[in-house]
């Protein structure tokens, strides 16, 4: 797997953003979640389709003026503005866990940003008899939660996530950005990913496809069906035997998930 270019977009006076850049044609933005943005076989096979923009979360990955964005509204302006600075009028976006609800916020607040949308696994509703895990919370240990982010913590897929660099000052910068980004996303989504997305979730337009794992055990699979209840017209996606990392759990079933939607949308239109 080739690495991506790593772009440095001025998006407005000291604030800049960090991107990861692969591909050629038609853009898609890849939003990551709470976790980092790792570029990983699922980003590096949708490179070979589309030209994907994959965005660090403010303050990570060498981005910088995240202190100057004070709250969740300041965040999704950012975004607008990022994309308007690498020249996305409106543009297909991909969104996983923490990414999903950023997606879907953008899609609901200026619908014509917006054309297509991908939710993996979204955070951004709440149902009170099904809470969303709360990943920030002590008692959750990267051990308990490697254990509810996948099926089968053994699995070629649960390692390539979990294994940390030889090198030691490679592993102490991989420690450091995993628990930045955990840190940058949590002060915007905690307490409860609840920020008021269910009374705009209605001026959504985006073609959508909700991708979810039967299994996720960070935010269960009732908000699959809560999400495509709320989006009109929206096509669900469940996948067998996978957790909150489908994408890495069920590669191919994703991928082509995403590619066909992706695909079709266009020739809809």
């Amino acid at each position: 797997m080739s690495a991506p270019k790593i772009e440095t977009v001025s998006v407005r006076e000291n604030i800049t953003a960090k991107v990861l850049v692969k591909g050629e044609g038609r853009p898609v933005v890849f939003l990551h979640g709470a976790g980092g943005n790792n570029w990983d076989p699922y980003m590096e096979e949708l490179s070979k389709h589309f030209k994907v923009y994959a965005p660090f979360i403010p303050g990570t990955g060498g981005s910088t003026g995240n202190e100057e964005l004070q709250g969740w509204w300041e965040l999704v302006l950012y975004y607008y503005e990022l994309f308007d600075a690498l020249g996305l009028e409106s543009v297909d976006v991909i969104g996983h866990s923490f990414g999903g609800m950023l997606a879907s916020e953008l899609a609901s607040t200026d619908p014509k940003r917006v054309k297509n949308l991908v939710l993996i696994c979204p955070a951004g509703l709440w149902i009170d008899e099904t809470p969303v895990l709360d990943v920030f919370s002590y008692v959750n240990t990267p051990e308990v939660l490697l254990e509810k982010m996948f099926v089968d913590v053994n699995s070629d897929a649960a390692k390539a996530f979990s294994t940390l660099p030889e090198d030691p000052e490679e592993r102490i910068e991989a420690i450091v950005q995993n628990l930045t980004s955990l840190a940058e996303a949590g002060r915007y989504m905690w307490p409860i990913p609840d920020k008021g997305l269910s009374r705009r979730i209605h001026r959504l337009t985006a073609n959508t496809c909700i991708i979810w794992g039967d299994k996720d055990a960070i935010i269960p699979v009732d908000y699959a069906y809560e999400f495509h209840r709320k989006i009109p017209g929206s096509r669900v996606t469940i996948i067998e035997n996978t957790s909150h990392y489908p994408q890495a759990e069920k590669l191919e079933d994703v991928l082509n998930t995403t590619i066909d939607f992706l695909t079709s949308s266009v020739v809809a239109k």
